[in-house]
């Protein structure tokens, strides 16, 4: 099965902005850099995997047909984290480089979001119950 994609601009749903020469002067991300966030999401949703196992938390990404609000709470408890690292950045707290720990809190919240997704697509083909 494939992912069902919205259409728009590249399948992406996204609708061209009303002035493009608004937005022509922004950069396109660089795909190096892309397949570097994407494989540390992956490897973020491993070692979260082995947590679960060892009964680390509730792994509830990986629970056979998980309950989406109790997904939805893991996810939002991942963006919480993002927005108190943006605050302790903004505060001068952070004891990280200043992009460190939102960077690891962002991964880990696309690990939540992707592993979601995962889950459903598992549960519709027959994968998890």
């Amino acid at each position: 099965m494939g992912i069902p994609m919205n259409p728009g601009i590249g399948g992406s749903g996204m609708r061209p902005h009303k002035d493009p020469a608004l937005v022509a002067h922004i950069k396109p991300l660089q795909v190096n850099v892309i397949e570097e966030v994407l494989a540390a999401v992956m490897e973020e949703i491993l070692r979260q995997d082995i947590l679960a196992r060892e009964g680390k938390f509730g792994g509830t990404h990986v629970l056979p047909g998980g309950p989406d609000d109790a997904r939805l709470r893991v996810l939002v408890e991942e963006v919480g984290e993002v927005a108190r690292e943006l605050n302790e950045m903004d505060q001068g707290n952070s004891r990280e480089r200043p992009t460190g720990k939102l960077l690891d809190e962002l991964i880990q919240t696309a690990a939540c979001s992707v592993s979601w997704a995962a889950a459903h697509i598992e549960e519709e083909n027959g994968y998890r119950p």
